[in-house]
C-alpha cells in the first residue's frame, strides 16, 4: 500500500499526534467542572450492546471518511479541526471522569489501543492527501469535477480508498466491538452501574 511507503508518513503521524495532544490539553483546561460523570444519565445506560456498537461504528466510519475525503479540497484547516475536536473530546471525557485513573484506564484504553492509532493514521493520510493534491496544482473544483485525471485517481486510490477500506474500516469495526462490549462492561463496573 503506497501510503505506508510515503516518505512523509512519519512526519505527518507526529503532526497528527501534536494536534490531538493540543486538542486534549484544550479539553482538559476548558472543561474544569465540579460535575462528575453520571452513568445513569448517560445514553449508554439504557442502550443495548448492539445499539452502542451500531452508534459507534457509524459515527467513527463517518468521521474518518470525512477527515480523509474533505482533504481532497486542499484545505489544511479541515483535518486540523477534526483532530482538534477529537482531542478536545478526549480531554472532556477525562475531566468528566474526574481524572480517576482507574476509570479512565478501564473505559478509554481497551478500545483506545486500536481507535487512537487509527485516528492518528487517518490524520496522517489526510495530510498526505493534502500534500499530494497540492503537487498536482489543481483547485478543488477541478478535482471534484474532473476526477478522471490520472494523478487525482492515483491519489484517491492509494491515499484515500485503499487505506480506508483495508486499514480503517476493519480497525473501526474492531474498536467499536471492543468499546460496545468490554469497555461498556468496564464502565458499568467502574461507575457502579448495572
Amino acid at each position: 500500500m503506497e501510503v505506508l511507503k510515503h516518505p512523509d508518513l512519519i512526519k505527518y503521524l507526529l503532526l497528527t499526534i501534536i494536534i490531538l495532544s493540543f486538542g486534549l490539553i484544550i479539553g482538559l483546561i476548558f472543561n474544569q467542572s465540579d460535575q462528575l460523570f453520571s452513568f445513569e444519565h448517560s445514553p449508554v445506560f439504557t442502550m443495548t450492546t448492539f445499539q452502542v456498537f451500531q452508534t459507534l461504528i457509524i459515527k467513527n466510519l463517518i468521521a474518518t471518511f470525512l477527515i480523509l475525503s474533505l482533504s481532497i479540497l486542499g484545505i489544511r484547516l479541515i483535518p486540523i479541526i477534526f483532530l482538534l475536536i477529537n482531542g478536545y473530546n478526549m480531554g472532556m471525557t477525562i475531566v468528566l471522569l474526574n481524572y480517576n485513573p482507574f476509570i479512565i484506564f478501564a473505559t478509554l484504553f481497551p478500545h483506545g489501543y486500536i481507535e487512537f492509532p487509527l485516528l492518528i493514521f487517518t490524520g496522517a493520510c489526510s495530510f498526505i492527501i493534502l500534500m499530494e493534491i497540492r503537487k498536482t496544482g489543481l483547485n478543488a473544483f477541478t478535482l471534484l469535477t474532473k476526477h478522471h485525471n490520472p494523478k487525482v485517481r492515483y491519489i484517491l486510490k492509494n491515499y484515500l480508498m485503499y487505506p480506508y477500506i483495508v486499514i480503517i474500516i476493519p480497525g473501526v469495526f474492531i474498536a467499536a466491538s471492543i468499546e460496545a462490549t468490554f469497555t461498556l462492561w468496564n464502565l458499568r463496573i467502574a461507575i457502579g452501574g448495572i
